[in-house]
């Protein structure tokens, strides 16, 4: 049975409006590919490119949501996107009328491809390092934080970079968060069959690999659902949204791999990844003890 009325309706304009943010997106990625940045300066630019379209399904999420948290009121709105990297995202919300900055490490700040590339796009863009205990923000500065497949990576103890978000976040204002779902089937899988989940021994070589461009890949310490609002919550935010994903499946998937992947999926904690959104509601007291042992 189709759908009618004020059903068909809703799902056209969810349809056009997902297809516009699919649009941004791509062009953004595009223009990567017509001129690569090559930001570690070794060569790969062919594995930026395919970086990119790898997380295509998520960038267009993580726009299209930004965009309808503060739809028709967007040239008064403040974002910074920490780890933004080859600014897909970023340039995305700001083609929509976002006033955006936004921050990624040293190293990648380090290229001046990178700059220049942030320059030309008009985004205020800063090197820093989530350890440091302060951003380089004005307290109350953003509407909205967006922190995408970055907690995981952080190998230390995350609590003082997200009570220095909870700061330079406006009363109200939003944190963004999207990343691994660390109870995914893939996960559950390895377990039951004896295997860890952490990535393998051979990727602490290839991060320190001069030659390779994986210099932040691993995941130090992935989170479920459940622990990420918590995380939150403890840090003065209130969680207005949370729920699990799962990227689409790339073009060249074979319809049987498809369709197992729909029924898996089905069930929501089996899917891959996870976003929290929370509110900020409070400023969280702690006078933490940072130490070089535990930062």
């Amino acid at each position: 049975m189709g759908l009618h009325g004020e059903e068909a309706d809703t799902s056209s304009r969810y349809e056009e409006s997902t297809m516009k943010y699919e649009r941004l997106v791509q062009d953004a990625i595009e223009e990567q590919k017509a001129s690569p940045l090559d930001i570690l300066e070794i060569g790969d630019t062919s594995g930026e490119y395919a970086y990119l379209n790898n997380f295509k399904s998520t960038y267009v999420r993580t726009v299209r949501d930004i965009d309808k948290m503060f739809e028709g009121d967007r040239s008064c709105r403040t974002i910074l996107e920490i780890g933004a990297y080859l600014g897909v995202v970023s340039v995305s919300l700001k083609r929509l009328g976002f006033d955006v900055h936004a921050s990624d490490i040293p190293e990648f700040y380090g290229s001046s491809a990178l700059r220049s590339f942030y320059e030309r796009n008009e985004i205020p863009f800063a090197g820093l390092n989530l350890r440091n205990t302060r951003l380089p923000y004005e307290s109350g500065s953003f509407d909205a934080v967006v922190i995408c497949e970055v907690l995981e990576h952080l190998n230390f103890n995350p609590l003082p970079a997200l009570k220095e978000i909870n700061r330079i976040l406006k009363d109200g204002g939003y944190i963004y968060i999207g990343m691994p779902n660390q109870a995914r089937i893939g996960n559950r899988m390895k377990l039951l069959f004896g295997k860890s989940i952490n990535h393998p021994i051979e990727y602490f070589f290839k991060q320190l690999d001069k030659n390779s461009n994986m210099i932040v890949g691993l995941h130090w310490r992935e989170y479920t659902l459940s622990e990420t609002v918590r995380l939150i919550e403890k840090m003065g935010f209130e969680a207005v949204r949370e729920g699990y994903f799962h990227a689409e499946c790339q073009p060249r998937s074979g319809a049987i791999r498809k369709m197992l992947k729909k029924a898996v999926y089905s069930y929501p904690p089996f899917r891959s990844f996870q976003i929290v959104v929370g509110r900020k509601v409070s400023v969280p007291i702690c006078d933490f003890r940072l130490t070089e042992a535990n930062t």
